[in-house]
């Protein structure tokens, strides 16, 4: 075993012990279902579906375009979840997804929804610590990339989520179940503190504004790659090579 190889494992286990220790995930099962990491180039490394480029700071996994229009509440989810309110679904599971940003060394954000739900919540800046989401697919021979933020659009204002808007606020548990495994819920357009991602734009508390942008989305059924890059100054500068 090389010793980059032996590096990643002790990645894995230190992210386990991180999912485990903020009540992320309990019990042996979730561990032992989680599948080997295997070597797929240099800097890259496969973890089930999930490509993690830790040169990059950015994690991508296949996906499928699922509505193109009408109201939405997620951006992405499992083929478990609540795919009639999403715009985005994918056969990747929610719990390796999170223990991938954590083996990037990136970590959920703190009081996110005591904040949000407050009473009078604060204009707190999450750019630092926001992802960045951008959708691949390509049709007719020809390539496209954009941003997942422009493809959902405000209803009141006719605009679309802000850019730098995604933060990683991870899931929570309820009696031993990691909750965005369970739901399938993975990233939020209107807030949910089960899903990993969720959206710090304005009236990301509001669940009847938001819809699809059609003029933005892939088709519908069209395969796409779903790619979450690091903010800058956070991940590959700081991972071993």
């Amino acid at each position: 075993m090389s010793q980059e190889t032996l590096r990643l494992f002790s990645q894995v286990l230190w992210a386990l012990l991180l999912f485990c220790s903020t009540g992320l995930v309990s019990g042996e099962d979730n561990a032992s279902a989680l599948p080997k990491i295997e070597r797929a180039g240099d800097g890259l490394y496969r973890f089930g579906d999930i490509i993690i480029n830790k040169p990059a700071g950015e994690i991508s996994f296949p996906g499928v375009t699922n509505q193109v229009n009408g109201l939405i509440e997620y951006g992405i989810v499992h083929d478990s979840g609540k795919i009639h309110e999403s715009l985005f679904r994918t056969a990747v599971r929610p719990q390796l997804i999170h223990t991938s940003l954590l083996l990037l060394k990136h970590k959920p954000v703190k009081d996110f929804f005591e904040n949000l739900w407050a009473e009078e919540p604060k204009e707190i800046d999450y750019s630092a610590h926001s992802l960045k989401i951008t959708v691949s697919w390509e049709l007719n021979a020809t390539k496209h990339r954009l941003e997942l933020a422009s493809m959902a659009l405000n209803e009141k204002n006719k605009k679309a989520i802000p850019l730098q808007s995604f933060v990683f606020t991870g899931s929570r548990i309820v009696e031993g179940t990691f909750m965005a495994e369970s739901a399938g819920s993975i990233l939020a357009v209107y807030a949910d503190d089960v899903a990993i991602i969720n959206s710090s734009a304005h009236d990301s508390d509001n669940d009847d504004v938001w819809y699809a942008n059609k003029e933005k989305m892939p088709p519908l059924e069209c395969p796409v790659t779903l790619r979450f890059h690091l903010p800058r100054g956070e991940g590959s500068a700081k991972l071993p090579e």
